[in-house]
């Protein structure tokens, strides 16, 4: 009876896998340090709101909420991941401010958001840069780990603690090319 137990949670778990390889976005946890940056370099503020994503475990959902006072909220299409997320912020203590949602990043409702954090593809950056610069206020920053936003001129370039760039983009308004 064991060996069906675990032949089962065996192909779960290759399952699960599989489809993971199929979204756009693969799942690298952020070391705290770079989260702490990448919230830093975004210049955000208590009472903001930030939304994560492809959020993951939710880890910059939370530091957001709990280290800066932000209005976060975490997009992940994992459902496991979600679970995760939302028991690590009830843990942290911050429930009521860091919110996990189970959604599509392509397809979340982004207007309001003072901060949006991308640690993505570059696919999936090139198929949100339309939305960001038509659905974002003026304003508004984008940050991206690792991946630039192609034809965007970043407001800020960082440096993650494994030295890979942080950039910064603030969202220009309707007058003036949403960024360049």
């Amino acid at each position: 009876m064991a060996w069906v137990i675990g032949v089962a949670l065996g192909a779960l778990t290759l399952l699960w896998l599989g489809w993971n390889l199929t979204l756009d976005a693969l799942w690298q946890p952020t070391d705290r340090v770079t989260v702490r940056r990448i919230l830093l370099l975004s210049a955000l503020r208590p009472g903001e709101r930030v939304v994560d994503l492809g959020c993951g475990d939710g880890r910059i959902v939370i530091a957001a909420a709990r280290q800066f006072g932000a209005h976060a909220v975490g997009v992940e299409i994992d459902l496991f991941r979600v679970f995760w997320a939302r028991l690590a912020a009830l843990f942290a203590g911050v429930p009521r401010r860091a919110r996990i949602v189970h959604g599509n990043m392509y397809t979340y409702d982004l207007r309001g958001s003072d901060v949006v954090v991308l640690f993505l593809s570059a696919t999936s950056n090139f198929k949100l840069q339309e939305r960001l610069k038509s659905t974002l206020r003026a304003g508004s920053r984008v940050v991206s780990y690792y991946h630039p936003m192609w034809g965007w001129e970043p407001d800020v370039i960082g440096e993650a603690r494994d030295g890979y760039p942080i950039y910064v983009y603030r969202m220009r308004g309707a007058d003036d090319q949403a960024p360049a």
